[in-house]
């Protein structure tokens, strides 16, 4: 008979169970010592909980079942081949077109009987429950090496080295010190990447990675300053007469498409894009038209939104909800239901809470008024503000606009 040898293990399994592709392998030799070995397929550092389609020696070893080339195939132990029960289905399907079987040599299964196929699904399931907790714990112990400032891994960026599984300043740290420096001289990634021989996007990758940080190449005063240039460059708003008071609110009536800005001689116009490359007919409106139709008819459209909510209002206990939330909460942590039914149902619940809270809340029409008093002082920036507060989006329609408030 042709057996394939089939071994995995993923960075999780190494980190945490001490797996090897070697021991798989070894067992593996001493079990087909009577059987003809095609060949091995090892996929190393790759997830068993990963699509199949991502497992390039699994995809080796399915082309050759397709060739004929293979009547068996054998891994160690269930969890080798799979713990996604969606994915397994998927190769089992290839094997079954191509009448291989399988076997895991240190367990005992089959899949001709009903009783067979029902153990391996419940081992599957198993299987994929046990990734799900193996990778939270991975995450937490790579969250408590960071917090007391321990390696999580052996790539370090330039003048950081690692030592006794601690990041230190490596004897290049002067040239991570000039990076940073550079930056704060330029405030600019192009020309600091010029200078340093960088990219702006390695520059900026490197100007983020809090190593510097926790292993004292950089110092916290320059980390800061840093980190304040970014973050002020990141969110800065451009200048008052560049402020597009209507970015994202505007829609095409054709399409539904999010309608783009443009400016000619100093107007602010908003166009539908995909006339230029589909069927759409498109649609342009201009800023001015847009502000003056919501100036005039605003109070109007409050009037609208409140009259709905009312038709709306059900009597929804929120504390109960909320207390349901909790209680759902303690089941989850004391063990008593799975992470995939807590998500669900919290979810649920949560999308009830923000719907009772969305439908008790009617806008108030004086509070508008109010605002509406003091419109024509305010900037361009605080006008942009207070129409994406109030609206969730804006249609052209002929010579008037569909409006849609939101409120929350």
């Amino acid at each position: 008979m042709r057996v394939a040898l089939y071994s995995r293990v993923s960075t999780a399994d190494q980190a945490v169970h001490g797996l090897s592709i070697e021991a798989q392998n070894h067992a593996l030799d001493e079990w087909a010592k009577d059987f003809t070995v095609v060949d091995h397929y090892s996929d190393m550092g790759v997830s068993a909980r990963s699509p199949a389609s991502k497992r390039p020696e699994l995809q080796r070893m399915l082309r050759d079942c397709e060739a004929g080339k293979i009547d068996l195939i054998a891994f160690t132990k269930l969890d080798r081949f799979f713990r996604n029960i969606k994915e397994y289905y998927k190769v089992e399907d290839v094997l079954e077109r191509n009448n291989v079987a399988w076997r895991a040599i240190q367990e005992d299964y089959e899949t001709v009987t009903a009783s067979g196929r029902l153990k391996v699904n419940l081992m599957l399931s198993i299987a994929q429950d046990e990734a799900d907790r193996t990778s939270e714990r991975v995450k937490a112990v790579f969250q408590r090496k960071r917090e007391k400032g321990l390696a999580t891994t052996g790539s370090v960026p330039v003048g950081v080295k690692i030592v006794d599984g601690h990041y230190v300043p490596s004897e290049d740290a002067a040239t991570a010190r000039h990076i940073f420096e550079t930056y704060i001289a330029t405030r600019s990634l192009p020309e600091t990447g010029r200078r340093c021989g960088y990219s702006p996007n390695g520059i900026k990758h490197l100007l983020h990675d809090k190593v510097y940080l926790t292993s004292g190449t950089i110092d916290r005063a320059t980390w800061d300053t840093v980190q304040n240039i970014l973050e002020t460059r990141s969110q800065r708003h451009v200048r008052s007469d560049r402020v597009y008071i209507f970015t994202g609110l505007l829609f095409c009536p054709h399409c539904g498409s999010r309608m783009s800005t443009f400016r000619v001689t100093g107007y602010t116009y908003y166009r539908c894009q995909r006339h230029y490359y589909s069927d759409c007919p498109g649609q342009t409106c201009s800023e001015k038209n847009v502000e003056k139709y919501l100036l005039d008819h605003l109070m109007d459209c409050v009037e609208k939104y409140n009259i709905s909510v009312r038709r709306k209002e059900k009597k929804v206990d929120l504390a109960a909800l909320k207390r349901k939330q909790n209680k759902l909460t303690d089941l989850y942590m004391d063990d008593l239901i799975d992470k995939a039914k807590y998500e669900i149902e919290y979810k649920a619940i949560q999308a009830k809470i923000e719907e009772a809270e969305l439908i008790r809340k009617p806008i108030d029409k004086h509070e508008v008024q109010s605002l509406m008093d003091s419109y024509a002082e305010w900037s361009p920036a605080a006008r942009k503000t207070f129409w994406s507060y109030l609206i969730k989006s804006i249609t052209p329609r002929g010579n008037e606009f569909e409006v849609v408030l939101t409120y929350t």
